[in-house]
């Protein structure tokens, strides 16, 4: 079995491109943020958290982001408890 690496990527911040629909399993972030962020490559991840603008301390999802191309993030929704 090969262990899971976590990324981590101090402060890093974007806003989504577009509405996720309940069924993403990609989203895109403001282009030319994207690079804000590491790039999963194999077992490798980072969390992240999504929330509102008008309510940042109000966490809505934590979803684990196991690939990234540019500003497109690939997810796995609905972690540690939250809902896709």
């Amino acid at each position: 079995m090969t262990a899971t690496i976590e990324l981590y990527a101090n402060n890093a911040y974007s806003t989504i491109a577009a509405t996720l629909s309940s069924s993403a399993t990609s989203m895109t972030v403001a282009t030319g943020t994207g690079s804000r962020f590491p790039s999963p490559t194999g077992n490798q991840f980072f969390r992240l958290t999504l929330t509102s603008h008008s309510s940042p301390n109000t966490i809505f999802e934590i979803v684990y982001v196991t690939a990234r191309s540019g500003d497109v993030l690939t997810i796995t929704r609905g972690q540690e408890g939250s809902t896709a």
